[in-house]
């Protein structure tokens, strides 16, 4: 009698009759559902007319797993004890199957009378296939954001959560670039995918916003290609959680208090309230900077049709706010930096997005406060809560203006003074966009390779840098450095806290900066080594270096040394395999931060109960 309980129970719970057959269904939905995914992605990613030739097993498998899925879901709601809810709690699934049943309908019923039918030997058929492709897709973008959400809900660890997804990203990324259609047709012979290890590197680079090429995007890769690094660089510079959790919002979910959580440290947001409004800040803020910097960038390809001129736009945009310094450009932006496209728009666009977004969300609500205060007073009394800019905002606003104009100032200072005449190329503007894209960005105006050695060591710090938490770039972060040179002054001033603005600031957070700078430092330092290991030229050691800190860094910029050939080449073109691999590791190590992987290693550490007695130590 207890077992018979103990099993009515576990049936009430798992609101259905049938708990074993529902989990079943769902191992089986996942396989129907990749299948299918893989399924359309080799159907449009490998050329008709080289190797499949439309054969009828894709289309066939990707219907079958459409009505799969369709049928499984039918099948759960009548086995459902909670009816009423089943559709609130399966609404985007029902919604996309609903919609596959009726488009099929559509087609089949008024498909031979649309006139692009009649003109072509479009069939019944190759509708219900499209129809049901799109399908697939849909439900493939449904189950992933409701993988994102149950992750975020869970005991997972914020930092897991985030090296897993970027690896995540990466694979889909390679596997997507090593497609024949991705790669541009040569000229004879059949459509070919690219290499393993070039496509690997490409969804790295693209994945973790940072910009280094092994072959030139705009020659290598197709139209869908470039699409698919469009795609990379957007996600992964904005954030695959923040993706989701943004589009289960749209969806009509609220978020659990675990999910604030997770958010909160992936975002560096304070406090759990914030969170909502973040999110949906973040990406109406990131797709109205991408529409106006597409808008300004257009004057540069006034030349070419309006769809090239519109990609064109979109793509710099896009890669310029989210720092990840890929171009479809010849050799960059090199002879550009007078334009003010180039000095003014891309510039802005990349400072912004290196600023964080929560540093943004707190400029702006701040600016809207003073705004409104100023209609709002009509007498000398007027009461209104006060908003004050956050701590972290006036650290990272005053670093981002000392290094901007610092590293402009610099770097003139340092190339008037070679003794190989480049002083006289190197202008004002071209000062000011290298000080701006050195810390996160990854375009250049200038040959990097024909920089004086100091000024390279001025490059090598300011990717070392980088650009402030929260944002799409990367390095220690501007509060890292901050807090350490706090620390260095508090020292010389005899201070036993590190001060900064009126506040003091916790212990704790300096033992964090150091250890990111440490641990990044020591990254750079073994990648430079390596580097120079399996190339085997020592000559090229500064070099090297700065390729190591770039990748490091997500920067993206690379220089130029001469090839067996005689020609001049970039850097990273010129790595062997074990090398490209090398930069590849780096690469991601320095996106997800060092720290970071740690954490997510190691799992939630547990503060210890107790503590030593205190001993000095000699330091020098």
């Amino acid at each position: 009698m207890d077992l018979d309980l103990h099993e009515t129970r576990k049936v009430v719970l798992r609101n259905t009759t049938q708990p074993r057959w529902v989990d079943r269904f769902r191992r089986i939905d996942f396989v129907f559902l990749t299948v299918g995914i893989a399924s359309v992605l080799m159907s449009h990613g490998v050329r008709e007319s080289e190797v499949y030739h439309r054969p009828w097993e894709l289309p066939v498998i990707i219907v079958v797993s459409m009505l799969w899925l369709t049928l499984s879901l039918s099948l759960r709601y009548r086995w459902s004890l909670a009816k009423p809810t089943f559709f609130a709690r399966h609404r985007w699934r029902v919604g996309v199957s609903a919609l596959w049943v009726f488009s099929l309908v559509l087609v089949v019923i008024f498909g031979p009378a649309l006139p692009e039918w009649t003109s072509s030997s479009v069939s019944r058929w190759d509708g219900m296939v499209a129809v049901s492709q799109i399908a697939i897709l849909l439900r493939g973008a449904t189950a992933f954001l409701s993988w994102l959400r149950t992750a975020a809900a869970g005991d997972f660890n914020p930092a897991f959560l985030l090296v897993g997804s970027f690896i995540g990203l990466v694979s889909v990324g390679t596997l997507l670039l090593m497609l024949p259609r991705a790669r541009v047709r040569p000229p004879v012979g059949p459509a070919q995918g690219a290499p393993f290890v070039t496509a690997l590197f490409t969804a790295t680079s693209a994945s973790c916003v940072t910009g280094l090429i092994v072959e030139d995007t705009p020659t290598y890769w197709s139209r869908e290609g470039q699409l698919v690094i469009l795609g990379l660089f957007q996600i992964g510079g904005l954030g695959i959680m923040t993706f989701g959790a943004f589009f289960g919002l749209i969806a009509g979910r609220n978020i659990g208090l675990k999910e604030h959580a997770t958010l909160s440290d992936l975002l560096d947001s304070e406090g759990l309230g914030n969170v909502r409004q973040l999110l949906g800040a973040i990406l109406a803020f990131t797709l109205a900077m991408e529409i106006v910097g597409a808008i300004s960038l257009s004057g540069l390809w006034s030349d070419q049709p309006l769809g090239e001129r519109v990609f064109l736009s979109l793509f710099h945009s896009v890669s310029s706010f989210c720092n990840a310094g890929f171009a479809l450009t010849e050799n960059s932006f090199v002879g550009m930096a007078h334009l003010w496209q180039v000095g003014g728009v891309l510039a802005l666009l990349i400072i912004v997005g290196g600023l964080g977004f929560a540093v943004l969300f707190d400029v702006a609500r701040f600016t809207q406060h003073q705004v409104q205060g100023r209609r709002k007073a009509v007498g000398l009394l007027h009461e209104r809560p006060l908003v004050r800019l956050t701590l972290t905002t006036k650290i990272v606003l005053t670093s981002t203006i000392i290094l901007l104009l610092g590293g402009t100032a610099t770097f003139l200072l340092l190339e008037r003074h070679s003794s190989d005449g480049m002083s006289e190329s190197l202008s004002i503007a071209d000062a000011w966009f290298q000080s701006v894209t050195f810390r996160t960005a990854g375009f250049n105006t200038v040959d990097l390779g024909q920089l004086q050695p100091a000024s390279k060591l001025l490059g090598i710090l300011l990717m070392y840098i980088g650009a402030s938490p929260g944002s799409t770039g990367g390095g220690v972060k501007t509060i890292a450095f901050s807090i350490a040179v706090l620390g260095l002054l508090s020292v010389v001033r005899g201070r036993r806290h590190i001060e900064c603005f009126g506040r003091t600031l916790p212990d704790i957070l300096m033992h964090r900066a150091l250890a990111v700078m440490f641990l990044s430092l020591m990254l750079i330092m073994v990648t430079t080594a390596l580097l120079v290991f399996y190339e085997d030229q020592p000559e090229y050691f500064l070099d090297y270096m700065f390729e190591a800190t770039s990748a490091v860094g997500t920067v993206g910029v690379s220089s130029t040394i001469e090839a067996d050939s005689g020609a001049m080449v970039s850097v990273t073109q010129s790595l062997s395999t074990p090398s490209r691999l090398l930069i590849i590791l780096a690469m991601f190590l320095g996106r997800v931060g060092p720290l970071t992987l740690l954490l997510a290693i190691a799992g939630q550490a547990s503060p210890a109960r107790y503590q030593y007695p205190e001993e000095r130590v000699t330091l020098g």
